[in-house]
């Protein structure tokens, strides 16, 4: 039988084989990992300058567009009108920083990071892991942008990795997402499906959240410039 198609072409790093499922050392600096970032610095770059840089979540589906959290982000990104042209999207994971654009490359729609499994050594080793990224990012790349805007959950870690790098750099970060004592329980309640769904990301899809990160959007983009 021919192979019409293997998908070598979407390997970003690695060798397309090994699902990257664990937590710890091991699964925040894999080689696939290390070398995938590596050649983020110094063979990609955004494809234009963009006004906004929007920081999120990653999400348990891969790739992270046709995950639950991920699929009510960008429909509400898409109700802008602005989607492609102005706002550059770029995931903060375990996996690295991972613009919108590689999504689909392996390793980063072969891998799980389960939050549940994190120790408190593990905590902090994921945010000096990713603040060290996100520095390295910013600095390689925050002349492709105007501003930086994040929608992450306030107590989450990749929140904190990025407040930390943004201020070692001098770069102002405006985080978009609700607070969990400005967001009704009953929205909760809703987009966990009554409790199915057990994920503290879920706060970011509830109405409330996701007008405040589509109000606060509309002030940047309708503004001449976001310094």
């Amino acid at each position: 039988m021919y192979v019409i198609w293997d998908g070598h072409e979407l390997i970003w790093s690695g060798d397309g084989r090994e699902f990257l499922r664990g937590v710890g050392l091991r699964y925040l600096k894999h080689p696939f990992f290390e070398e995938g970032f590596k050649r983020l610095l110094t063979e990609w770059k955004p494809r234009k300058r963009y006004r906004v840089c929007l920081f999120l979540p990653c999400a348990y589906g891969k790739p992270y567009s046709q995950s639950y959290i991920h699929y009510f982000i960008i429909r509400a990104l898409k109700s802008l009108g602005r989607y492609y042209e102005d706002i550059h999207q770029v995931i903060i994971t375990n996996a690295g920083i991972v613009p919108r654009e590689l999504e689909e490359y392996y390793p980063y729609c072969a891998y799980d990071w389960n939050p549940k499994y994190e120790t408190s050594e593990v905590k902090v080793l994921y945010r000096e892991v990713t603040c060290e990224r996100l520095r390295l990012f910013l600095s390689r790349f925050r002349s492709y942008y105007e501003c930086f805007v994040s929608y992450l959950r306030w107590d989450s870690d990749s929140y904190a990795a990025l407040e930390r790098a943004c201020s070692m750099l001098g770069i102002e970060v405006k985080n978009l997402a609700a607070r969990v004592n400005e967001v009704p329980p009953h929205e909760l309640d809703e987009v966990s499906l009554g409790g199915y769904y057990d994920d503290p990301d879920l706060i970011l899809i509830t109405p409330t959240s996701l007008s405040k990160l589509i109000s606060g959007l509309r002030e940047i983009l309708s503004a001449r410039c976001c310094d």
